[in-house]
């Protein structure tokens, strides 16, 4: 490999001006918030990648800044975003050698996958399997570097890099784009998907199975013109492509499509196509899932900032580029090492916005149904600090932005510099940007079904003569249940409510077991000293048919227990805009999801609140959403009941309540009450009378509700 000089690639370095506060009080300053992180975090560092996996941030490699030479590095980082705390991995096994401008790629929930970037010239020749230390004041100088092409896979759980031969491999590189994506190729060779496994270990595991890596710049700084693909199931370069423009870490963002929208659905309009549903689950009912589509990713570029011109590309998955135009009357500027992904239906994007009279970190969202921007104000969190590194957060709909609120954004991007002090969290689910992070979770805790099972258990619901128990509702509507079904799906919580039953005759003077939810069934708990293994497996087959309840009473409406009842016989709600999931049914929903502790329950119900909010339920949804943060959190439980929620005041219980999105959602609520007061004040000023018709903040997400 060519050696080259480290260098920094700067198109300009901008002088820093003083930007004001607004003294304007709004609703942005709700939904982003500064937070400090504690531990052992990483030095400030250059060209280091950051990668989300579940709730753990992963920082690897980078330049250390230091002003007497450049020091490498290869330490891996972690930050907790619950608690938000650094720890420093203990890594082993084969190392990569030191280096920054490089990518690493989530693969699955278990593993990373590094490629490419700049590492010091005597690491030896690329695809050499070396372990090494992180790099000390002791080491040979590394102002010397070369581009690298050589692949290591790091396992999370064990901390172990292990290094990835392939043979002919694509020309070295860094600063350049990569993602990981599910793959369609057709194995023909008995042993060709055996040939993942090295050292025992399965390296396609739960996710995606091909890297593809666009663009990218070589030795002596040119950009390389082509795409790249390297099949994580073979362990082999699959393929090479020619691409018709610059692409890189300085001005370029990959992201696959994800499985909420299938590609027809790009720039096809808000509306789903007759047939199809805008939930995808639904979709896949009628044969119209995203999931038809496996491996189709998003290119975006923007570049010649002084009259910036914007590119967005479409790669299907067998590797064709279709171009996109984009529409709308705004759109972003220039943004300098941009970082995004596609969250529900939007592609959303930061970076760093630099002129000679402004300097700003952005955040826009592109929404792919309509290829229409809109500006995602954060309000005035950016206007103080250096901020310099976002990253997309689908698992709590949140957009982070790494930075030190006490440094200069201008003198930081000068130098590459990225900090890790300060962490900036926007909460994109107050913009209507949600997504049920269970339908893209490791099966084991998506609590979602196949279509067909969804079918099944809707076929099962209609069939009474299967059924041996019955919810009662609180007008005296019986809903008939089979609780052997009810017992698996509901869980444990069930189980107790029936163990707490009370047995009265009826004026018949027959024996008639009901079991009825009330307050204090929320703080029952089993005996003390019970083991929970004495009432496990969590099925009705334990009681006597005699003595077993064969009725549950629900405080509430008729429509609501038939929602609840569908949900856990199909595992999902009725599609949205059904008269089955109108607005007061959802907020009835979402506050018995928490207490009634039905796993996936609040989730479903938050996103389908989402899809339907709209400026006439926003009041309802608002005070739902508050009522919900605080109820009670159902029978207290411990080891078969892990993954649930806290009790209300316990010490985990804010943490995991701010998690579960409902802030966001009752942010959303508060957004559209404001949309609405500015919007009848505005009529008024203007003596028309009509309420609604002004329009909103133009060009940003504050201007309508329900833009999600």
């Amino acid at each position: 490999m060519a050696a080259t000089t480290i260098t920094d690639h700067r198109a300009s370095t901008p002088t820093q001006t003083q930007s004001q506060p607004s003294s304007s009080q709004n609703f942005s300053t709700l939904v982003s918030t500064i937070l400090k992180t504690s531990g052992r975090e990483p030095a400030p560092l250059v060209g280091p990648s950051t990668t989300i996996v579940g709730d753990v941030l992963y920082v690897f490699g980078g330049r250390i800044l230091s002003r007497s030479r450049p020091q490498l590095t290869s330490d891996m980082y972690a930050l907790d975003l619950i608690t938000r705390v650094w720890r420093k991995l203990e890594t082993r096994g084969q190392i990569p050698p030191p280096r920054y401008f490089h990518s690493v790629c989530a693969l699955g929930d278990s593993k990373l996958v590094c490629f490419g970037g700049m590492s010091p010239a005597n690491t030896g020749a690329a695809g050499e399997a070396k372990a090494t230390e992180s790099l000390s004041a002791s080491q040979p100088d590394q102002s010397e570097v070369m581009v690298m092409s050589d692949i290591h896979v790091f396992d999370i759980p064990t901390y172990t890099w292990m290094f990835i031969p392939a043979l002919n491999p694509p020309e070295g590189r860094y600063a350049h784009c990569a993602t990981i994506l599910p793959s369609t190729a057709f194995y023909s060779a008995a042993n060709a998907v055996a040939a993942a496994v090295v050292g025992g270990e399965r390296l396609d595991g739960f996710g995606g199975a091909e890297m593809v890596v666009v663009g990218g710049q070589d030795s002596a700084n040119h950009y390389i013109e082509e795409i790249n693909v390297f099949n994580l199931r073979s362990l082999t370069w699959t393929t090479k492509s020619p691409l018709d423009r610059s692409c890189g870490a300085y001005r370029s963002v990959v992201a696959p499509l994800g499985n909420r929208l299938s590609v027809s659905q790009i720039g096809a309009g808000s509306e789903p196509a007759p047939g199809q549903s805008d939930d995808p689950a639904l979709s896949a009912v009628n044969g119209s899932s995203p999931q038809n589509d496996p491996g189709a990713m998003l290119i975006y570029s923007n570049y010649n900032f002084l009259d910036v011109k914007l590119e967005l590309q479409l790669r299907l998955p067998d590797g064709t580029l279709t171009e996109k135009a984009m529409n709308g009357p705004h759109s972003p500027p220039g943004l300098r090492f941009p970082n995004g992904g596609v969250l529900d239906n939007h592609f959303v994007v930061s970076g760093t916005y630099l002129t000679s009279s402004k300097q700003e970190y952005a955040l826009w969202a592109l929404d792919l149904r309509t290829l229409v921007w809109s500006r995602i104000d954060a309000g005035q969190v950016f206007a103080q600090g250096s901020w310099n590194r976002g990253v997309l957060w689908n698992r709590r709909s949140s957009f982070l932005i790494l930075g030190n609120r006490g440094r200069s954004l201008v003198e930081d991007y000068n130098h590459r510099r990225i900090n890790f002090t300060n962490l900036c969290k926007v909460d994109l689910e107050a913009f209507g940007l949600y997504e049920n992070w269970r339908r893209t979770s490791s099966p084991a805790v998506q609590k979602t079904f196949s279509p067909a099972a969804e079918e099944f258990g809707k076929m099962f619901m209609n069939m009474p003569e299967l059924c041996d128990m019955e919810f009662i509702c609180m007008e005296g509507e019986s809903i008939p249940v089979n609780s052997r079904l009810i017992s698996k799906r509901w869980g444990a919580y069930f189980i107790d409510l029936l163990s707490a039953t009370k047995h009265e005759p009826d004026p018949n003077g027959r024996v008639v077991s009901i079991a009825t939810i009330t307050p204090q069934s929320f703080s029952a708990s089993a005996p003390v000293g019970t083991p929970h293994s004495q009432i496990l497996p969590v099925t009705t087959a334990n009681y006597n048919p005699i003595d077993r309840p064969r009725s549950l009473y629900f405080p509430h409406c008729h429509s609501v227990v038939l929602a609840l009842t569908e949900y856990l016989y199909t595992g999902a709600l009725p599609p949205p805009r059904d008269p089955a999931v109108m607005a007061p049914i959802l907020c009835s929903l979402l506050q018995i999801a928490r207490p009634y502790r039905i796993e996936g329950l609040l989730e479903a119900t938050v996103e389908r609140i989402h899809q339907q909010l709209d400026g006439k339920n926003a009041a309802a949804v608002f005070n739902a959403a508050a009522t919900a943060a605080g109820s009670g959190s159902g029978i207290e439980a411990e080891d078969y009941t892990s993954n649930m929620p806290p009790l209300p005041g316990s010490v985990e219980d804010e943490e995991w309540w701010e998690n579960v999105n409902i802030i966001g959602l009752q942010k959303r609520g508060l957004r559209g009450l404001m949309e609405g007061r500015r919007m009848r004040e505005r009529g008024k000023s203007l003596g028309s009378g009509r309420v609604g018709e002004g329009p909103g903040m133009q060009g940003t997400f504050g201007g309508t509700v329900g833009s999600g």
